[in-house]
């Protein structure tokens, strides 16, 4: 019953997160790591990367990347394309498609073992 929670949960965040995406069009901009945001947990230091991004009126803002590493990466200076959604420059995230497909492989994965158990026809 805790697994099919979690993996509800996982689903509906991620596609709540992803939702701007999936309905509106989406736009493929060039962006550059200015800096790392460092963040500290139990002695484990992680890092999330922040973009410099165009936004729609022809200026720049800055973007904290969600995906959180134990690792600075990418590199500083480096310049790399970014997606947001149309009208949403501040959405935008560095493209992790097969991460993101994993993510969803395994939650939903979970999903549909934790239903079958619970019906029986697991």
């Amino acid at each position: 019953m805790t697994g099919l929670a979690l993996a509800t949960t996982g689903l509906a965040l991620m596609l709540r997160s992803d939702l701007l995406y999936i309905r509106g069009g989406t736009r493929r901009v060039p962006a550059q790591i200015i800096r790392h945001q460092l963040r500290r947990r139990g002695g484990a230091t992680l890092y999330s990367a922040v973009l410099l991004v165009p936004d729609e009126r022809g200026g720049f803002i800055e973007v904290r990347d969600p995906l959180t590493t134990p690792f600075p990466t990418p590199v500083i200076g480096e310049r790399l394309p970014v997606v947001h959604p149309i009208g949403y420059p501040a959405k935008a995230r560095i493209p992790y498609p097969w991460f993101r497909a994993g993510v969803y492989g395994v939650l939903g994965y979970v999903f549909v073992i934790c239903v079958l158990e619970l019906t029986g026809l697991g």
